[in-house]
């Protein structure tokens, strides 16, 4: 170690091959191209991690999935008797107007 080495403590981190590739790719896009160090440093002390909490759409999948099984037992019955009931109708319209009002109360 270099006696007037400003940063004297060093860490080590491991990465797969497709990981070193991604992160050289970042590291061009943003003009760190041939400074792994400084862009790791500026990654860790400034940058950030996104963390993306999909729990809220396990409502519109479900809602979405009871409208595409009642939309399957209207085909049957269309292609069966040709006709379908307005009641059902009504039911796939309530699904929608669920799943819409799912989507517009997290926005």
């Amino acid at each position: 170690m270099e006696k007037n080495r400003v940063r004297k403590r060093s860490m080590m981190i491991r990465f797969t091959d497709d990981e070193l590739q991604f992160l050289k790719e970042k590291m061009d896009d943003a003009g760190f191209s041939n400074n792994r160090e400084a862009y790791l440093r500026k990654m860790a002390m400034d940058g950030y991690v996104i963390k993306q909490d999909f729990a809220g759409l396990s409502d519109v999948v479900y809602q979405l999935s009871r409208i595409g099984n009642n939309l399957n037992q209207m085909t049957r019955i269309a292609n069966t008797h040709g006709d379908i009931e307005l009641s059902e109708l009504k039911e796939i319209k309530k699904g929608i107007d669920q799943i819409w009002q799912l989507l517009t109360s997290k926005a």
